[in-house]
């Protein structure tokens, strides 16, 4: 948890993730899609496709796009280095 400045908690939002969840959102933010998803962990592409919603519904994002921007502020993933 993270403190306010009122002195008051709150939750991690990535800690209302289920951990498949937790497993799927990285996945996303390296660009891949359902399909690929599916098959590294062995799921439908539709059964992908719902985990991406919940993830979305839950940490309050609109697009893939700010998936991939909330684990990279989150440090969720790493980024390659800059050559």
């Amino acid at each position: 948890m993270s403190p306010l400045t009122n002195g008051n908690c709150r939750p991690d939002p990535v800690e209302r993730l289920s951990p498949r969840e937790k497993e799927i959102l990285p996945l996303v933010a390296q660009g891949l899609d359902n399909r690929q998803i599916g098959k590294m962990l062995f799921i439908s592409e539709k059964t992908a496709k719902n985990y991406i919603t919940s993830i979305r519904k839950k940490l309050a994002l609109a697009n893939r796009t700010q998936i991939a921007l909330y684990a990279i502020r989150e440090g969720l993933i790493e980024l390659p280095p800059k050559e």
